[in-house]
Formats: structure tokens, sequence, C-alpha cells
């Protein structure tokens, strides 16, 4: 890596200033400790980040030797204020460290575990300030003040505040300020008991302790870049420190904290523009655009390096566009006007030149076409605000998997964990991760180019046994700049984790919508074990809804009803994980691979009828209703996991069936009919059960069917089976109501009309026999006719129904106005037979008259009792009975 402003050097070179005096012992500050001129100590140690690290350098201050006799030494308030700037991370960051005696070897250490900070105070590990925190901050200056009053502990973080509150002090609160000062290392014993993974490797600058608690004016003097007052207990910048281990220092002005380097490195493949640019952002960074004209012949003077790998004299990418606005060229890092470095006659292509090459031979600019097919190299300006990060590990720290792209190995780019890994070009096909820490080779990777970088997600093949896989285990890691809330594509690219298998390609290379799978089943997963609750020895609850569809078919001749429902059932099966659960229920649909290899409910139907039932379709679908587990940094790809809490699988049944229902037709056509669904576990109860409170069942179709009207329906949750074996049921139940105005208009209407047509022969003249017997006859006739027809669409019962009596009835008052007529046509006869008729000869000159038949005084009143009295008495007195008990029983 580069920085602009400074020549081609090699990355391991560090060339400082450095004013110190070798003494015996270590290496101790001269005559520089004091500068008059206000400069600023900066201390290095460890910088070389491919040599592991080590336990010995460090700087170290005999605290004792500050106090004079009978001074006080022990202090109820405190501050102490650095700045440091890591170059590389260890698992456990030692700032400084005060240690009084091999026992009280934690009076006070501040250090930092990746983004999180922490201290002892008098011995004691304080746990109460998880929240402070800041950015890794690699290769960046970060200032820290910690200050300590009277039992509250303050931290500052940039000169803001970032966290406070009381910290744990079970012995005493004053510090002893005093003993041993050690920086870069944590002290297990007096002045020793060093280790590696707590030493600290970067810079180190400003520490500076107090006997007094630093108001927040003066903690932002402190982190601000001019000159500030020096600890009156200990201060860098003016005691005499020891330097072991190779640890060097250096003077600077204060205003080289604020300095922002701005630092690049060269791809050496020649692409097109849209290539190299996404080249640099793939691996979070943006193509470079020099700064000045100086920065600008020290771009050139690099990539001098790559000449013959950039295939032509136009051989680099310049960051700049005038797209917006015509020759005005802005930067692609923050859209800033660029200060352009043009070769003469340029720039001269206009609006259809937009883009920027630098020419090799001078290493001037020339404006070209964004979209022309021209491959050149491309250098690529650093930012560490989104590292790269290795995924598919099993680091214990977010910060583990942190990359960033530095300098050449073999003239490639390399890749340098913030924790010592590296990863860097071999052969022409060949990439190796090297542990600096222990000098091992993780893995080792086959690209498929030799243009071609480990960005994106690739096979490595691992080279010593690591996350329970053994050597040569070949392993998914993945090198990108996604964010956790981000799905990694397989070529590096990031999008949303949303867009993760939503049935669109959102990645270039199709990679999100492969490998969809819902459902990641445990070891020991048994499909035809039900899930536990949660209590021991309880059931799990089913929740269910029953969606009735239609019906297709009421008989009752068959005494079967024809219905199509769907049965919706829930339940949560702690025991899977899932992946990518979106917001529908089609999103989060099972395959049918996975549907076949979870435990589900299997339903029966202990009244379906000759015990055949159509399943004419199942789906199973997860519904979310948590939020996903924490982002688990070491997945591959970022899959968004879910627990089994976190979703209720959904079972969807679609079924035609015939159901068989026992038809109580005694009050037809005034009856209401009872029919229900049974659906049965086929798991005991002790195992699985319908949740009654759970249970629902829903209808949306016309209630008003073409014999009947669904008056209600509702489900309950019952128990079937014998004392041994007992299975939950759901009872589906529907209250069927007769339509009966049809009925009543085709049958009771002209029932009641014959009646009446019988009832009227009564007036017929008594002369006329013929008549009245024949329409009586005939109304009976067809009377009979009607109620044979109506029995044949009822189903055959071995009671007396209602409407059998209507018949009954009209049939049998029929029959006896027909005995009427018999008994008044015999009386008539028998007072014929009393008297003699006057026969006179036939004169055709009279006029006929005729003639009268006699009747007989009982046969009249027999016709009065019958006509007004005893039949309409029958009727009414009928008819008062029969519908005060139909409507009683059915309204």
């Amino acid at each position: 890596m580069f920085k602009a402003g400074m020549a081609w050097m090699d990355v391991l070179e560090v060339s400082r200033v450095v004013l110190m005096l070798i003494l015996p012992g270590g290496v101790r500050e001269g005559a520089a400790a004091e500068d008059p001129g206000g400069m600023v100590k900066v201390f290095a140690m460890q910088l070389d980040m491919w040599a592991p690290p080590r336990d010995d350098v460090l700087i170290r201050y005999n605290l004792t030797d500050h106090f004079k006799e009978g001074d006080v030494s022990e202090f109820p308030e405190a501050t102490v204020c650095l700045r440091a700037r890591p170059v590389v991370l260890m698992s456990y960051e030692s700032h400084i460290s005060v240690a009084t005696s091999d026992q009280d070897n934690d009076v006070l250490h501040m250090y930092r575990r990746g983004e999180h900070h922490g201290f002892y105070y008098n011995g004691v590990r304080q746990y109460g300030f998880l929240n402070m925190t800041n950015d890794i901050g690699l290769h960046e200056w970060s200032h820290y003040c910690h200050n300590f009053h009277n039992g509250e502990y303050r931290a500052y973080i940039h000169g803001e505040l970032a966290a406070r509150g009381p910290f744990s002090v079970p012995h005493k609160v004053p510090l002893p300020l005093k003993g041993i000062i050690t920086i870069g290392q944590e002290q297990d014993m007096l002045a020793g008991g060093y280790d590696t993974d707590q030493s600290f490797r970067g810079h180190i600058a400003q520490v500076n302790i107090w006997s007094r608690s630093l108001t927040p004016e003066e903690v932002r003097q402190q982190a601000s870049c001019g000159r500030a007052e020096l600890g009156n207990i200990f201060s860098t910048d003016r005691e005499e420190v020891e330097l072991l281990g190779g640890a060097t220092v250096e003077l600077v002005e204060p205003e080289y904290f604020c300095q922002k380097d701005v630092e690049y490195v060269i791809f050496p493949e020649a692409r097109y523009m849209a290539e190299s640019r996404l080249t640099c952002n793939r691996i979070g960074y943006e193509v470079y655009t020099p700064h000045d004209r100086e920065d600008n012949i020290l771009l050139h003077k690099e990539s001098l390096h790559f000449a013959e790998k950039c295939l032509s004299n136009y051989h680099l990418w310049i960051g700049v566009t005038d797209k917006e606005e015509e020759d005005v060229w802005r930067k692609f890092t923050d859209n800033s006007i660029a200060e352009t470095q043009f070769e003469l006659n340029e720039p001269n292509g206009g609006t259809g030149e937009n883009c920027m090459l630098m020419f090799l031979p001078n290493g001037l600019w020339v404006d070209t076409s964004c979209v022309i097919k021209w491959p050149a190299c491309v250098p690529c300006e650093v930012d560490r605000t989104r590292p790269l990060r290795l995924r598919g590990l099993c680091f214990s720290n977010e910060a583990e998997t942190y990359y960033e792209v530095l300098g050449y190995k073999r003239d490639k780019p390399y890749l340098h964990g913030y924790y010592g890994y590296m990863v860097y070009k071999t052969e022409d096909y060949t990439w190796e991760m090297l542990d600096t820490t222990v000098g091992e080779v993780v893995g080792v990777l086959q690209v498929p180019t030799k243009d071609s970088y480990p960005i994106g997600r690739h096979m490595w093949t691992l080279k010593r046994s690591m996350c329970n896989n053994l050597i040569d285990t070949t392993l998914q890691l993945s090198f990108s700049i996604c964010n956790n809330d981000e799905f990694t594509c397989a070529n590096g690219d990031c999008i949303p984790k949303e867009r993760r298998c939503n049935a669109k390609d959102d990645c270039s290379d199709l990679s999100d919508e492969e490998d969809c799978q819902v459902i990641i089943l445990p070891k020991g997963y048994r499909r035809e074990r039900p899930p536990d609750n949660e209590t021991e020895g309880l059931a799990i609850y089913l929740s269910s809804t029953v969606e009735v569809l239609r019906f297709m078919e009421i008989s009752d001749i068959r005494r079967v009803i024809n219905v199509e429902f769907t049965l919706e059932i829930r339940w949560n099966d702690p025991r899977p994980k899932y992946h990518n659960l979106g917001d529908t229920l089609e999103w989060n649909k099972f395959s049918a691979e996975d549907r076949e290899r979870v435990w589900k409910a299997k339903i029966n139907f202990p009244n379906v009828y000759d015990g055949i039932i159509k399943l004419m379709s199942e789906d199973l679908y997860l519904d979310k209703i948590d939020g996903a587990l924490p982002p688990d940094y070491n997945n591959v790809r970022m899959d968004t996991v879910y627990d089994g809490k976190s979703a209720m699988i959904v079972q969807k049944l679609h079924y035609s069936g015939i159901f068989a229902c026992s038809f109580d037709v005694f009050y037809y056509p005034f009856d209401t009919q009872m029919c229900f669904l049974q659906l049965q576990l086929s798991v005991r109860r002790e195992l699985v059960k319908f949740a009654e409170h759970k249970a629902h069942v829903v209808y949306l179709e016309d209630r008003k069917l073409p014999a009947y009207l669904l008056k209600e329906f509702y489900i309950t949750v019952n128990e079937m089976g014998n004392n041994e074996t007992r299975y939950s049921t759901l009872n589906v139940e529907f209250v069927l109501s007769r339509r009966w105005k049809m009925i009543v208009l085709t049958v009771f209407l002209p029932t009641a009309m014959l009646q009446l047509v019988g009832y009227t022969t009564l007036y017929v003249n008594v002369a006329l026999m013929d008549v009245r017997m024949a329409v009586s006859l005939t109304t009976m006739l067809v009377l009979y006719t009607l109620f044979s027809n109506t029995s044949d669409a009822l189903p055959t019962t071995a009671y007396v129904k209602m409407i059998d009596v209507w018949f009954f009835f009209c049939i049998f008052l029929l029959f006896f106005i027909i005995v009427v007529h018999t008994i008044v046509e015999h009386m008539v006869n028998l007072s014929e037979n009393q008297k003699f008729t006057q026969v006179l000869p036939y004169d055709p000159r009279r006029t006929m008259e005729k003639s009268v038949r006699p009747t007989s005084p009982e046969a009249d009143k027999l016709l009065f009792l019958s006509r007004y009295i005893v039949i309409p008495g029958i009727i009414f007195l009928f008819n008062l009975i029969y519908w005060g008990l139909v409507f009683s029983k059915s309204f």
C-alpha cells in the first residue's frame, strides 16, 4: 500500500527520524525528553505485520522514582489519557498497565478487545461498561481519556463522553499511582509476566496521568491537535522511559495527529472502466484521484512498475468524471472538484468523453469515453469504513474477520487480516492464507485465472485443522465488504438480505436464488416424532382453522353431505432453524423435499362416507412471528437465521369428501339438521392436542344453499378412543335448516286445494251422485299419487314424519267425505222406496219439467252436520295442532 506524497518503498521499511540514546538494560530517552518546540513523541512497537507478535516489545517507567519520600501516592481521583494507532490487532490489546507488586499487578490496566474497551481498577475487573466501544481504527489515531472520580468512571473517546457510571471498588477507592508503568503490555507480575496475546502493535503517544479529574473542556483540549497540558503524575512527553525490544520513538508536531493520509493500491490487471471501478468497489475502495501535481507524479512513478501488465500507453484509470457538468471534473470518492493534470490539447472529447486515463510517458491525463473498450489498470483509494470480511470460519471476535487490501507480494495486492492473517498470491493460480502469529498456512485457493482474486465465495482447502475441520477439508469461504444485514453474492457483490430467495435475480451472477433452503434440521432430528412442549410432560397444542369452501351435495336420501374444505394447522417446533424468512407465507413455502423431512400432523376422518376422502393439495409454510437471531458474522453467505421459536409451521390441507350425517326428517319440510365433519389426529393426546381456544371455523360462501339454509356453524375440540389410547379431535358442526317455502307451494298448497275440492263436493246436488263420487275419488287418487312421490324423495324411516301425518289427514278427510256421500246416497234411496211416482203420457205440447229428486230429513241433517260442523271443525282442530307443533319445534 502507498501514501500520496511518498515514493516507492518496501512495505516493511519504516523511515523515521528517531531521537534516542542506547543505554544498558534497554533504550532510554536522552536529551530530547523535553522539547522546547512543543514536539510530541510517537512510540512505535511491532510494526512488521508479517512478523509474529512478541512479548518483549514495550515501554516501561518506574513511577515510584517520581515521588519523594513522604509524598502522597494514593489518590481518590485520577485521569489517564493517551493516543493509539494500531497496525495489527491482538485478542487483548493492552494500552497501559500499572503494578505495585507481583500480587497487585492490576492496580490500573486499560485495554481493548476488538471494538470493546475495558479496565481493571485496584485489581477488580469492571464489567459494567459493555457499551464503551469505538471503531477498530486500524492505522488511524484514536484518543482515549479515562476519568476516575470517587468511585465514578467516565470514558471519553475523541474528546466526547462515551460511557459513565459507578464502578466496583470492593476494597478502596483511592488509586495507588506508584510502582511500574508498562505501555504496550499487561503485567502479570511486577515488571514481568508478559504475554504475546496481550501486546500492542502500532503507534502510541501522549500518555498522561493526572491525580485529579479533568474537566470535559480539558479532555477536549487533550483530544485536539494543539498543545495540551501534561500529566502531573506521568507523561511520555516529559519522562525518560525505557524502550524495550526494539520499540522506537520519533518527534512530530501536534498537528500530525489530525492529518489524514490518502492511501491507494494499484490493481495491475487491464480492465475496462466499469469493471475497474467494480474491482475497487468490491473491496470497499473507490478509484483513486491524485490530490495535486506532486501526488500525480508519485502515482505515475508507482504505476511504472506495472507498465507491462497494463498493456498500453494509456495505462491507468483516474477516478474523475465530468458527466454531471461538462469540464467540471469531480472525484469518484467524494464528488469534490479535482485538480486536473491534463496532457497538451486535452480534454478534447466534449460530452462524449467523461472518464480519464493517465498517459504512460509523462503521467498526464487524457479524457476518454467511459464505455470505451479500452483496458487499463486501476488505482483504488483506501477506505477502511467498510473493511473486507472473511466469512466461513469460526472466529470468536467479529473484528477477526476484518481485512484490508495493502501493498504487494509477487506483484499482486495482498489482503491483511486485522488480527495477523495474510492472504497473498503464491503462483499463477494459487493464493495462500497465512497465520503470521504462528507462521502456519491456514488454507490455499485455486483461482480460475491468473487475474482472479479471492474476492467473493470460493472453495478453499484447509492446510491445518480448524473449526472442527481436518486438514485437506474443502471449505467455502467468502471475502466481501457485505455488512451483517447484507447477503454476499458469489462474486462478492452485496444485496439487502430481504432480496435473498425472493424469486428475483438480484445478484448479477444469479447466486441469490441458489440453495434457497428454508429449514435447517439439527442432527438427530426424527420426522416421525412430534416436537416437545416447553413444559415437560405436556402435549404440544395445535391451533387450527377449518375453512369450508362449499357444500357440493346435501343428500337426505343417502344421509351424506359432500363438502370441500381446507384445514390450516399451526404449531411451533423449537428444534429446527430457518433461513431468510419473508413477511408472507408464499415467500416461506417449503419445497416438496423439505415437506418430507419434517414432522407434520396427520389427520384421520372417522365419519367419512365409505372411508374415502380426497386430498387435493398439501402445502407447508412458515409464519414469522419473531425477529431473527443476531447475525452470525462467520456465516459465509450471511443468510438471515431464525430459531425455531421465531416461526410457526403452517400446514395447509385441501380436502374434498363425503361425510355421513344422521338426518332426522320427522319435521320435514320444517326440519333442522345437525351435520358435522370429524377430524382426528393420528398421534396420542398425550403428545399432541388441538388447542380449543385456538380452533376456528370459517365459511365465506352464501349461506343460502339450494335446499337448506346454513344457520350456524361452530367447532369443538373433543377426544376419541378407548381408555388405553385416546386422540384429540375437531368436530365442525353445521346447523342446516331446510328451505320450506317451495315445498309449501308444491306440496302443502296443492294438498290443501285438493282438500277444498273434496270438501266442496258436499255442496253438489244430491241427485248428482256420479259427479260427487267421481270428483271425490279423483281428488283422493291425485292426493295419494302426490304423497307417494313425496315419500320417494325422502329417506326411508321407521317412524311417521310430519308430512306423512299431513298426507294421512288429507287422505282420511277425503275418505270421510266419500263415506258421507255414500251414506247420504243410501238414506235417499231408502226414502224413495217408500213413495210413488206419477207417470203421465207423453205430450209434446207440454213443456218438459225438470224432475226433482226427493231427499230425506236424515240425509239433510247429515249433510248439514258434515258441511258446517264436523269437517270444518276437524280441519281447524288438526291445523291448530299440526302447525302449532311445527312452529314450536322448528322456529
